[in-house]
């Protein structure tokens, strides 16, 4: 697997950064600079802050389709944790897709965007105790989101583009409990692909 990961960095740096273009390459290339859309994908490490000095850290990738301004994309947020006042889940994995309008075809274009999605969540604060074996237990459940996106993205002449953006999530975890707030703001950076 490490061979595999190693052998397509080469390949893509070498197409990156080449001086002397194969004829192959070239047309590829060519097409690329040619067409009106986008596909993009990008990941990065979010940071949430919730009520309370409470942040959350998770773990963003996303795809999307991009053509005249318009983007459909789908994203994922895998949990990695929680610091601060009141950590209140031991899981909070996130699917959202929705779409975004794009202000501008330049190379800077900022963009808004809404998507629902859905959570799958887990209170570490609220349990419920199995008489069976004397112990509280956590029930996962899968609660419906939705999340309000801005942001913008700085694309270079061919293959890489930079992105930041920030977004508010809403939701509750529900289950047989006390329902718990999901709502977060999120903010998010990293260094994307295209072609």
């Amino acid at each position: 697997m490490k061979t595999i990961a190693t052998a397509v960095m080469v390949m893509v740096c070498g197409l990156a950064f080449s001086q002397k273009e194969h004829p192959k390459v070239k047309g590829f290339l060519e097409f690329l600079d040619s067409k009106d859309w986008k596909i993009n994908a990008a990941s990065s490490i979010a940071v949430g802050l919730q009520t309370e000095k409470t942040y959350s850290f998770s773990l963003q990738g996303y795809a999307g389709f991009l053509k005249k301004k318009v983007e459909m994309r789908g994203d994922i947020f895998f949990f990695l944790g929680q610091e601060g006042d009141r950590p209140r889940f031991s899981m909070n994995h996130q699917l959202l897709t929705g779409a975004f309008y794009h202000f501008s075809e330049k190379s800077f274009q900022p963009y808004v965007g809404l998507q629902p999605g859905v959570a799958m969540s887990q209170s570490s604060e609220y349990g419920t105790l199995d008489e069976a074996t004397n112990t509280i237990k956590y029930k996962i459940t899968m609660n419906p989101i939705a999340s309000g996106v801005l942001g913008f993205k700085y694309y270079a002449p061919r293959m890489f583009y930079l992105f930041v953006e920030t977004r508010y999530v809403m939701g509750k975890h529900k289950s047989n409990t006390y329902p718990v707030h999901l709502d977060e703001w999120r903010a998010a950076f990293g260094l994307g692909l295209f072609l």
